[in-house]
């Protein structure tokens, strides 16, 4: 038989000693209630004496005034109402925001829902996915392909309509290539147009066996006067800022002039070369500040060369520079159009004004009249689309567009291969050439007055060489200054 033990310190049963319950923990048991019900007995005495002591307080102030007795029981009034009104204030937030918690749950239990359903779809269009996207690539390529076909084919016609402008303009201008056997020389405006080279040559006429003057400066700077218009007109028609800016005629400037490649397009307004400057320049060096005014170089002349290099040199070596420019700017918009010149490198390639000006405007394009466009077909196999890219258009290159534009990093790549020579060694081998191949001796025509006070001078002693009529030699060109 098991033996009963205590049921708080499991001691073993002595019917004698120990009870089912230890008398310790019995007492123990016992203590705790005893103290909560002796406390309880305390606090109950406690506040039987304070209500006591409060109703003897309220019977004797009833007694003393009844008045007071009112008031009191007004304000116990007003507090139960004031009290009440917190409490239905209370039970009206708490039943807003029982509300607002429910609102909650059922937002909740929505999203839930939702993203119960989107997982679904999710695992729904997850099936075949990888068939999808290799469809809808395709079809996003080919449609790229073909916004490409139809940008490069904008592109193509407004490079052909800028071609046709050009050759228009140019042949309206009277630009035209004229053969005499080997020989080819170019006209614009019914004026040649020169030759630098020929700047200092002068010409043996049959008839008088006599050597005539250099080409006249009217000559000279008509020509170029038309070549500085029709270029500027192309390169306004072809969306194509030429590194040298061409100055053409306008109020208050007579006649065209060029800037150098480090002044060109970084200038205000300059006044033409020879006329007084602006008041507003020279207020501002009056005072002390010498701002740099860029020069432009002149693309005209007044006198013979051999005359304006022996009473102004620098004016002389100005419109050498000018000429060569306007020689530069033709020959890099050739190369931007991709109208060949013959070898870049060429000092005699680059200086060909009329032939390299007549093969940009017309010449070029009369032998790419039938060649395929230049921007391929989508359906074209890779290599052949790399193959007709890469072929030059008249009008494809320009500043103008974004297509193909000059300024970005396969149009700057594209004019570093030009590789044209510097301007200023242009200039100097011009004039190293115009000073070789000038004629030992000069000749000057005195007529009139001036030929009668010439013989005043030499005397009534002195004859006269017979057979000049009027022209004397002067001195070597090795001698002047």
């Amino acid at each position: 038989m098991d033996r009963i033990h205590c049921d708080i310190c499991h001691r073993a049963h002595n019917g004698q000693k120990l009870p089912f319950l230890c008398v310790v923990d019995a007492r123990n048991r016992l203590y705790e209630g005893r103290v909560q019900n002796a406390t309880s007995l305390i606090r109950n005495d406690k506040l039987e004496q304070q209500v006591n002591a409060l109703v003897s307080s309220a019977q004797d102030d009833m007694e003393r005034s009844a008045s007071s007795n009112n008031v009191r029981v007004a304000n116990w009034k007003s507090e139960q109402a004031a009290a009440i009104d917190r409490t239905n204030q209370i039970i009206a937030q708490a039943d807003k925001l029982k509300v607002e918690v429910d609102a909650a749950r059922k937002e909740i239990q929505y999203r839930k829902d939702g993203i119960s359903r989107r997982k679904s779809d999710l695992a729904a269009v997850s099936e075949g996915i990888s068939a999808r996207r290799n469809r809808q690539v395709e079809d996003i390529e080919r449609s790229m392909q073909m916004s490409k076909y139809k940008w490069n084919r904008s592109a193509d016609a407004m490079a052909a309509t800028r071609a046709f402008l050009c050759e228009e303009a140019a042949r309206l201008y009277g630009l035209r290539q004229i053969r005499k056997g080997n020989q080819k020389r170019f006209e614009i405006g019914g004026v040649e147009i020169i030759d630098l080279h020929a700047l200092n040559n002068q010409k043996k006429n049959e008839q008088l066996t006599i050597l005539e003057q250099d080409l006249s400066p009217e000559v000279i700077s008509t020509s170029l006067a038309h070549i500085a218009h029709v270029l500027v007109l192309a390169s306004h028609y072809l969306a194509i800022r030429l590194p040298a800016e061409v100055t053409l005629p306008h109020r208050d400037y007579p006649r065209p002039t060029i800037f150098s490649l480090a002044s060109s397009y970084r200038h205000g307004d300059i006044s033409f070369p020879g006329s007084a400057l602006p008041q507003q320049v020279a207020d501002t060096r009056s005072e002390g500040n010498s701002p740099h005014v860029p020069r432009p170089r002149p693309l005209f002349v007044d006198k013979p060369l051999p005359l304006l290099l022996k009473e102004d040199p620098s004016s002389y070596s100005l419109f050498l520079e000018g000429v060569t420019l306007l020689a530069y700017d033709i020959a890099w918009a050739c190369s931007t159009q991709g109208v060949s010149i013959g070898d870049k490198n060429s000092y005699e390639e680059v200086c060909n004004i009329g032939q390299n000006l007549w093969r940009l405007l017309i010449g070029d394009q009369l032998h790419r009249k039938a060649v395929e466009p230049t921007f391929p077909n989508p359906v074209d196999s890779p290599r052949d689309a790399d193959a007709q890219r890469t072929k030059p258009q008249m009008g494809r290159w320009s500043h103008g567009t974004t297509h193909s534009f000059l300024g970005g990093a396969e149009g700057i790549e594209y004019i570093r291969n030009f590789k044209l020579p510097a301007p200023i060694k242009l200039a100097d081998r011009l004039k190293k050439r115009l000073s070789t191949e000038a004629p030992m001796l000069e000749w000057e025509k005195i007529d009139g007055d001036e030929a009668r006070a010439g013989d005043d001078d030499v005397g009534e002693g002195t004859n006269r060489t017979a057979g000049l009529s009027g022209w004397t030699k002067v001195k070597n060109r090795g001698q002047m200054s």
